[in-house]
């Protein structure tokens, strides 16, 4: 999985997280987390399928996020308007990095699924 760090100038300076971002108007979930991810990294992706909605508390908005299962489909990852990316395995998440909280909840699902339901 990718998972990519904050800069320190934004809100939750330095805290990893999964990849994405808010919804603009009259744009679908999927095209958001494409230009986001482009956006952020540089690369094209191909929305596989919906995984998961979770709930979460951001200072003392309630928000809705939705997390999608994704594939590079063109580019190499850089580092745009990240402070770092790495690619890990679902279930190293919780020893090495400071994740928000409904993110380490979805990496928690994802490292119990076999790989054939991942792709």
């Amino acid at each position: 999985m990718l998972v990519t760090q904050r800069k320190s100038d934004q809100t939750f300076p330095l805290r990893w997280e999964l990849p994405g971002g808010h919804i603009e108007p009259n744009e679908s979930k999927e095209a958001c987390l494409q230009r986001e991810i482009k956006e952020e990294l540089g690369v094209r992706t191909t929305v596989l399928k919906p995984f998961c909605k979770r709930k979460a508390r951001i200072g003392r908005d309630r928000v809705l996020i939705y997390y999608y299962l994704c594939r590079i489909a063109h580019g190499k990852v850089k580092q745009l308007e990240v402070q770092d990316f790495r690619w890990i395995h679902p279930s190293r998440y919780l020893t090495l990095y400071d994740l928000a909280p409904s993110d380490k909840r979805v990496l928690q699902r994802l490292s119990i699924l076999p790989a054939e339901e991942l792709s």
